[in-house]
């Protein structure tokens, strides 16, 4: 029987190993797109779209996703391949929490080591100011063709002693 109780991440252990990969392996797989990884912390600028998403087993994390509205918009006529699709807003936020739910699950997968053991709620739009949580956060800066956006992981779990 499983244990269900939240774990606690190693510092050594590869958080942020396994959320860049996920990043890259999302970006190339859904969108056709090499993202590098940028020196942070950056200022976003522009209008953004931003999304939040909880994994709460085996570790209790909260993560958000921070994309310039531009770079969403390019990303998400990649998807479609559709010259005629009109990108509206809610297209536009239904890509973005896509993206967040696929790297986070890749993420999860590559940390359970491929048991796909692990529980995440939903994607939530995040609107109006960010507040940011109690505990240790993580923040990987990635550029795509000159639009920067942000990851972070919000949580005590992965936090070593």
């Amino acid at each position: 029987m499983m244990n269900t109780e939240n774990k606690t991440l190693k510092e050594s252990d590869s958080l942020e190993k396994s959320l860049v990969k996920a990043v890259f392996a999302t970006m190339e797989n859904m969108a056709f797109e090499e993202p590098e990884i940028l020196p942070g912390p950056l200022e976003i600028k522009g209008e953004t779209i931003s999304f939040s998403l909880q994994v709460v087993s085996p570790y209790l994390l909260l993560t958000r996703v921070e994309i310039p509205k531009k770079l969403a918009a390019k990303l998400t006529k990649t998807i479609y391949r559709d010259d005629e699709k009109e990108i509206t807003d809610d297209l536009l936020a239904d890509s973005v929490g896509e993206f967040l739910n696929t790297i986070i699950g890749t993420m999860m997968g590559d940390l359970t080591l491929g048991e796909r053991i692990f529980e995440m709620g939903l994607p939530q739009k995040i609107t109006g100011k960010q507040k940011t949580p109690p505990g240790d956060t993580r923040r990987v800066f990635f550029r795509i063709e000159g639009f920067p956006f942000c990851l972070e992981i919000f949580g005590e779990a992965f936090v070593g002693s």
